[in-house]
């Protein structure tokens, strides 16, 4: 029988919620067994003693970094320093003390700094948390299981993640947004979107007929009447399956394998029937379970200017939504960690949760990278061109602004492509 590989979390009592979450993911890897004081402490142990003892038998120890270990005295220092003694016993260039940064702090140990560290609110980071496990098993030849190199924690639920949370925007008046509104914490993801897609009227008619219709300004519109029903009806015709499924549903970096992905491929009528399809069974969803206090008029997708305000407005020019006031990023590294761009070489989109430095002042995530989203507006009305807003995993920096609407991207109505998602809004009843 095949031993694990054991590993220590060192880590402060506060960052505790984040290390409980590592080590129920690093729990689900058959060839590793994580030691974490809370889970692996017996009543009456001798709790220094029992510590120490891990942490020497360890094959492999992770030193979990926060602003708030990192500043702390006292007893995570003391574990820090016997870890680091412990790591000079060990062969030279061994993998074995891992620093694991759980947000942007600045390691306080002279010998921490000269490891490459882990930062795990970066996509992937978990991965390749796995893949430095995964040769120091090998070292010691310590045998994997086959197809276990990649973590495969179970999947978070919807729920769990907060996926269906709403964020209520106060009046703006300096970004032409005279009313308070609600606007989806993230872009609607695969899982989401399935739930209508499996829907047994999907095909309803009242989800497809009279989209609300706004001019460049904003302005309302004589509504698009049949126009949605139509494209409905002709996107069935085309297909096999008698259902209108999204343009790259069973592509493996773009689709339902990926619950947690933005939902791509889908026209901007399709995004406003899966609106309405939401707006008719709310109460009945984790949508209305879970902003209790939220009663829907009408759900719609963002008119420019409410996107704008969400995202903490346009002021000054090139902003992300993470600037503080009246600071423009400028580093491409600073970038990297806050949202899925051109450089960042990822290729496809990523969980709508990956980037949380990336959040706007208001909490919301994946304003800018991962996927444009569509907007209730005409870009250009003459030739029924709708708006974007957010730019997208495939194009750079300089478009990844709140401001991206300068770079002219735009779509008619029934186009689909691999970087065109959507958030939702909800006005509430008066």
């Amino acid at each position: 029988m095949m031993r694990p590989l054991s590993v220590f979390l060192c880590h402060a009592s506060q960052d505790k919620p984040a290390v409980r979450e590592l080590y129920k993911r690093l729990s689900a890897e058959k060839w590793i067994a994580p030691w974490l004081d809370e889970e692996d402490l017996l009543p009456g142990q001798d709790f220094d003693l029992e510590i120490i003892k891990a942490a020497r038998n360890a094959d492999a120890i992770i030193i979990c970094l926060s602003k708030v270990s990192v500043a702390k005295e006292g007893y995570v220092n003391k574990e820090i320093r016997r870890v680091l003694d412990l790591a000079d016993e060990k062969s030279e260039g061994a993998i074995y003390i891992i620093p694991l940064r759980l947000d942007e702090c600045e390691p306080s140990f002279e010998r921490l700094k000269k490891l490459h560290w882990a930062d795990y609110f970066t996509p992937h980071a978990h991965e390749k948390l796995i893949k430095s496990l995964s040769a120091r098993a090998r070292a010691l030849k310590i045998e994997i299981p086959e197809n276990e190199d990649v973590a495969k924690a179970p999947t978070p639920s919807d729920e769990e993640l907060g996926l269906h949370h709403f964020i209520e925007i106060s009046i703006l008046d300096d970004v032409k947004v005279s009313y308070p509104f609600w606007i989806g914490k993230y872009p609607v993801t695969n899982s989401q979107y399935e739930r209508f897609l499996n829907a047994p009227d999907f095909t309803n008619p009242i989800y497809w007929l009279d989209f609300l219709k706004f001019d460049e300004k904003c302005q309302p519109m004589p509504n698009w009447g049949n126009k949605g029903f139509d494209f409905l009806k002709e996107e069935i015709k085309k297909g096999k399956t008698g259902k209108l499924l999204p343009r790259f549903w069973d592509h493996k970096d773009f689709g339902i394998s990926n619950p947690h992905y933005p939902v791509v491929g889908i026209s901007w009528f399709e995004a406003n029937a899966y609106c309405e399809w939401l707006l008719q069974n709310w109460d009945r969803l984790p949508e209305g379970r879970e902003n209790p206090s939220l009663k829907p008029e009408l759900i719609r997708l963002p008119l420019e200017t409410e996107w704008t305000a969400a995202s903490g407005g346009v002021i000054p020019a090139g902003r992300y939504p993470w600037d503080e006031e009246g600071v423009v990023t400028k580093s491409l590294k600073v970038i990297l960690q806050r949202a899925n761009v051109e450089e960042s070489a990822i290729g496809h989109p990523t969980p709508v949760y990956a980037y949380p430095l990336g959040k706007s002042p208001f909490g919301l995530m994946d304003m800018v990278g991962n996927v444009w989203e569509w907007q209730a507006n005409f870009f250009i009305k003459d030739y029924e061109w709708l708006a974007f807003r957010g730019g997208s995993w495939y194009l750079n920096q300089f478009v990844e602004r709140v401001s991206g609407r300068q770079f002219f991207h735009f779509s008619r109505p029934n186009k689909a492509w691999s970087d065109y998602g959507f958030r939702v809004v909800v006005l509430p009843k008066k």
